[in-house]
């Protein structure tokens, strides 16, 4: 009876977060029958993608969602802080070689965040600061939904998505700060310590495998066999077990379908799209496909458009 009570326990605080999540995940679908929407990477047409001024701007917007990047770094006194970045290796952003925690052992030594050449370098920001700029919003009565796209590839990758389970677990975000990744190193070491934590897979076309797969995969379901047997079909591939998939919108408006396979076959809880394109808004009939998912991460020209379709309900 005790061991009982124990997995209800455990299955009804599991089933309570489920169902707070989706009542918040699906209010703005309710009231504007949109799916929601978070900013990718922050408002980056304000400040550099990524940084803290351009979450703090979306955070602050009539949207107050986001999605970033986050990957390892330990400070100069061995404290795991990860960093915000959207790449593990450090030339896009900062023009330098080589990847962040390999070259600096201090945070304050890191450069700053330049990826955007139009807009003024900002201070990369740590995955601690994150947390606690959520908790500030919560403290003011704004609860974002957030989107971490896990990005690590070095050798500590495991230990830190640990943390990063853990990190969610002791702010107490369960409810409403998912994670994704290409990899399963990043999602399955997490999930293991933070199991009501959802994660989740991409469907992305420029991906080193998936443009040679069925749109029925994600990447974490390319196994490392998959890699070796490359021109034997990725041989070893299997439907990883996920929370949620997430889609590159161009993939998802030529087959609007795997909104309903990902959800009936694959099981999934939540389908999101997330845009390519930065460039350009969507046309009506996108606008239209894209009330099947259930999250979507624009960019500001989609998100301005979202903002206005949202604001005339």
């Amino acid at each position: 009876m005790k061991t009982f009570s124990k997995w209800t326990g455990k299955a009804g605080m599991a089933l309570v977060l489920t169902v707070s999540f989706f009542i918040f995940l699906c209010g703005e679908g309710t009231a504007f029958n949109f799916p929601a929407a978070g900013w990718h990477r922050g408002d980056a047409s304000f400040a550099q993608e990524n940084s803290k001024a351009a979450l703090s701007k979306a955070l602050e917007s009539g949207n107050p969602n986001i999605e970033l990047d986050i990957i390892d770094f330990v400070d100069a006194n061995g404290n795991r802080i990860g960093l915000v970045s959207h790449d593990y290796l450090m030339k896009r952003a900062t023009g330098l070689p080589g990847a962040f925690s390999e070259k600096y052992d201090s945070y304050a030594k890191i450069p700053p965040n330049a990826a955007n050449p139009n807009l003024p370098p900002q201070p990369f920001l740590t995955v601690v600061e994150l947390f606690e700029l959520i908790q500030e919003k919560k403290a003011q009565g704004i609860v974002p939904m957030v989107s971490l796209d896990m990005k690590e590839e070095g050798k500590h990758v495991e230990a830190f998505a640990r943390w990063v389970g853990e990190m969610i677990k002791t702010y107490g975000f369960q409810d409403h700060v998912f994670a994704s990744s290409f990899f399963a190193n990043n999602i399955d070491p997490l999930k293991a310590v933070c199991p009501e934590c959802m994660v989740g897979g991409l469907v992305f076309n420029d991906h080193w495998g998936l443009r040679f797969l069925s749109h029925h995969y994600s990447s974490v379901d390319i196994t490392p066999i998959s890699k070796f047997t490359f021109f034997l079909g990725f041989l070893g591939k299997k439907e990883h077990p996920l929370d949620f998939i997430l889609i590159q919108d161009d993939i998802f408006f030529a087959n609007p379908d795997l909104a309903e396979y990902w959800k009936k076959s694959r099981k999934v809880k939540f389908v999101g799209v997330f845009t390519y394109n930065k460039d350009r808004g969507y046309t009506d009939a996108e606008w239209t496909l894209l009330q099947k998912v259930d999250w979507i991460e624009l960019d500001p020209p989609q998100m301005n458009q979202y903002l206005r379709r949202k604001n005339k309900r």
